[in-house]
Parts: structure tokens; C-alpha cells; sequence
């Protein structure tokens, strides 16, 4: 990699800092000691594992257990030929983009949250840097491109239906000044020790999960992430009880019984009594040290973003009155590929979220396109969407979506084709495309990944 890190322009982000509180001495990539942040050595997971809860074998997130297949890990897919159609001048931009996903993607707040088919911080950061302009995500998912435009010191808007997607941006975009963050981690420290009087004294606490989830989590482990939960209910600060409801949701696929984030299948998991605590407070300390990052390099000034619970394709109602914008910069659902209603579950009861609009109302699911007559579904989605954003879109603005190709039972739809088509018929074309082929995991064969630009 080159020494500006960014594959052709951005300039390397400082990493580490002075470590937090209770981090002393060397620290590694994350900035921090190993320690767990409160005097008591590495916090371990089931089986002596580092790094939280693991099945037999494996070796914290995104490792090897003995002898086994690697794991798949978030945007480690990326890299590859590229190829580009259209005029030159945008498709060189659009393909820049596109090779810098050899960058670290997990910078400032972006990998905080596990959040499905995420855009890869660098894609953002450049076409952003390209194109002028107040900025919208009208899919805006956990905010990778909120964050990316907030450090460009440009004004952005967000959209989702996923009502734990806003709460994932709101935390991810704030910019926490050194006293606020102080106030957090004492906050967090105070929760963390009643949760662990919790624990040691075996006091009652209500998990607020439906009946049919609650096979996820081991006995003792629902009791102290519901103990958990009614701790932070009870802070006063209502942006830090807030972050502190999104930190909760952050772990606790970890600690159920669910194999992995993408594999709805049981895997027995060994977790002992206070081990949910200990990585709650972990995660947090992480959290405080990619705030002080985003704080430290962030431009001063930029309000934080616009962020809006509605579908995309009612953008008109959905955003400020007459407002337009000159840079529409998202990654819609690919189509039959997600159902993020069913991949985050097990988070909605614990931040007492709703998801029926989402369920309802979802762009692109599986479970509404997994069949092989459902292309005209598909078509509709996607005019009804592309036709929302035009009706907010400037004069001279620029539409760039990350697109992979969709699967809509046995028929595999080109994304970059489908848009090339159904985009004229809500008035914008299609200028350039930059595409690189991803691994199916699935089995199938290789599908494309492409970024796309499109215009009035």
C-alpha cells in the first residue's frame, strides 16, 4: 500500500492515542493493552478464548478453529480486477474507489456495529471527495457514508426503515468532545459495577425478549444481559443511555447462542457468570477511543446528520420541504440476498425497537424474492426508489450507488444492466460503472459488485 493508505489521495489517519483509562503501557493495533480496561488481565471468552464468546475450537471473531474453514469477516471479500464502462473521466473515479477496498476498513467509528453488506469506508471517502455537495444515503444502513462525509465537512442527510440502523448512526457520527466522553466511560463504569452486583448477589431481572428467543441464550447470560439492560434504562443522561442501549445491542448476538452474525444456526457456546459485563465494558472503551479519533480528525463546524426513519421510496415526505441534494451516495439492498429484518432479531427487544414497518416495507429481501417469478417485484423496487431520489436530487447532482448483482431465485440479474434499464423511465441514465466479481457464499458462482453512476 502506498503511503498516503488510500490507494491514490487520502492521506493515512493517525491510529492509537494515549490509551484510555486503565490501559497502561504498549498497545497493539486497537490502541489498547489487552487489558479489560479495569485491572483484571484480558477479558477471556468460553473455552479461555480471547476477544468474547467462541464455540469449541475457534479462536476469537473472524479465526481459524483447529483444522477448520477460514470465517467469513465483514468486507474481507474485497479486491479484484476492475471493470469499467461509460465515460472515462467517471468511470476512472468510480474504479478508484472500487481498488481502494484494500484499505483497513475498520477506521474511526465505522466497524463499531456489526451491520450486514456494510460499504467499505474507502469507496465513500472517494467519491464523496469527487463529487461536490450536500449529502445523501437514502439506505444509510449503521452510517458508513454519514461518517465519511461528516470528516469531508459536508452537511448529509440519512434514511433507513431499520430503526436500529438510525440508532447505529447516531452513535457513530457524534462527535464527543474529551469531557463527554469522560462523562460516558464514568457512566459506563457505574453500570458495569451495579450489573456485576447483579450478578454476584443473584438478583431477578426481566429480559424483554419474545418467548421464541429466548432458546438463543443460556440461562445465567439472559439474566445479566436483562440486568445489563435495566442498568442503563436507569441513566439520566438520555445521549448517554442511548449510546449505552446501542453498545448493549452490539454484543448481544455475541453472547447468544446463535453461530455468527450471517448464520441463523445454534452453536453450543461455554460463557461464564460476568463475562457479558466485562466485554460490555470493553466494546465501550473501544467505543470512547474511535469517538476521541472521529473528534481528533474531524473537521470542527459540520452539523451532525440528518437522520429520518422512512422508506426510500418517499423521500419527498420523508426529508425537509423542498430540500435538494447535489450528491445521492448509497448501497441499496441487493436484491434476494438479506433479510435484514431477520438478521438483526435477536437486537430489536432490547432497544425496544418496532421493526413491523421494516418487515412490511423491506427493499430487495430474500423472503420476497427468492422465487423465480419474482423479477417484475424487483423491477418495481427498484423504479419506485431510483424515481424517490430524483425527486430530490439538484439540477446538477450525481447519483453513485454500490449495487451487486441480485438473486432472484435460480436467475442471477447483472445490477449494473438492471439499472442501465429501468433508470430511464424515471428520467436518469446511466453514465459510468465500475464492477469487481465477489465470492457467493452460497456456492453459486461468482456475482459482481458494481458502483454506479447515474444523472439526469
Amino acid at each position: 500500500m502506498s503511503e498516503d493508505g488510500r490507494d491514490g489521495g487520502k492521506p493515512k489517519r493517525r491510529r492509537g492515542g494515549k490509551p484510555g483509562p486503565g490501559h497502561k503501557g504498549a498497545r497493539g493495533r486497537d490502541g489498547r493493552d489487552g487489558r479489560d480496561g479495569r485491572g483484571r488481565g484480558p477479558a477471556r471468552g468460553p473455552g479461555g478464548g480471547r476477544g468474547g464468546p467462541r464455540g469449541a475450537g475457534g479462536r476469537g471473531p473472524g479465526g481459524r478453529g483447529p483444522g477448520g474453514p477460514k470465517r467469513k469477516r465483514a468486507l474481507s471479500n474485497q479486491g479484484g480486477p476492475v471493470r469499467t464502462r461509460g465515460a472515462q473521466e467517471h468511470a476512472e473515479v468510480l474504479a478508484r474507489a472500487m481498488r481502494a477496498t484494500k484499505a483497513d476498513p475498520d477506521e474511526l467509528t465505522h466497524g463499531f456495529h456489526s451491520y450486514p453488506a456494510r460499504m467499505h469506508p474507502a469507496v465513500a471517502y472517494h467519491v464523496i471527495k469527487a463529487y461536490p455537495g450536500d449529502v445523501l444515503d437514502p439506505f444509510c444502513g449503521s452510517g458508513t457514508v454519514l461518517v465519511e462525509a461528516r470528516m469531508a465537512g459536508r452537511e448529509a442527510a440519512g434514511v433507513d426503515l431499520n430503526p436500529l440502523a438510525l440508532r447505529v448512526c447516531e452513535v457513530k457520527t457524534d462527535v464527543r468532545h474529551a469531557r463527554a466522553r469522560k462523562r460516558f466511560l464514568a457512566t459506563m463504569d457505574a453500570v458495569a459495577a451495579a450489573s456485576e452486583e447483579r450478578v454476584r448477589t443473584r438478583q431477578p431481572a426481566h429480559a424483554p425478549v419474545p418467548k421464541h428467543q429466548v432458546g438463543w441464550y443460556g440461562p445465567h447470560v439472559l439474566k445479566e444481559l436483562a440486568g445489563l439492560r435495566e442498568e442503563i434504562l436507569a441513566v439520566e443522561n438520555e445521549a448517554d443511555r442511548r449510546a449505552l442501549e446501542v453498545l448493549l445491542s452490539a454484543i448481544v448476538v455475541k453472547f447468544s447462542q446463535r453461530r455468527s452474525e450471517s448464520a441463523p444456526r445454534a452453536q453450543p457456546k461455554r460463557i461464564r457468570k460476568g463475562l457479558v459485563t466485562e466485554f460490555f465494558v470493553r466494546k465501550g472503551r473501544e467505543l470512547e477511543q474511535r469517538w476521541a479519533r472521529l473528534q481528533r480528525e474531524a473537521p470542527a463546524g459540520v452539523r451532525a446528520p440528518y437522520l429520518r426513519l422512512a422508506d426510500a421510496r418517499e423521500l419527498a415526505r420523508a426529508l425537509p420541504r423542498g430540500r435538494r441534494y447535489r450528491l445521492v451516495l448509497s448501497s441499496p439492498p441487493y436484491g434476494g440476498t438479506y433479510d435484514y429484518v431477520e438478521h438483526h432479531a435477536l437486537r430489536y427487544p432490547w432497544l425496544g425497537l418496532d421493526a413491523r414497518k421494516l418487515r412490511d416495507g423491506e427493499i430487495g429481501a430474500r423472503r420476497t424474492l427468492g422465487h423465480e417469478d419474482s423479477a417484475p417485484i424487483w423491477d418495481a423496487q427498484v423504479r419506485d426508489f431510483l424515481a424517490s431520489i430524483k425527486s430530490v436530487l439538484a439540477k446538477d447532482g450525481a447519483v453513485v450507488l454500490l449495487v451487486g448483482d441480485a438473486q432472484l431465485g435460480p436467475l442471477r440479474v447483472d445490477a449494473a444492466a438492471h439499472l442501465a434499464r429501468i433508470a430511464p423511465t424515471v428520467g436518469l441514465h446511466v453514465r459510468a460503472s465500475a464492477s469487481q466479481d465477489r465470492p457467493d457464499y452460497t456456492g453459486r458462482r461468482m456475482r459482481a459488485e458494481h458502483l454506479v453512476l447515474l444523472t439526469e
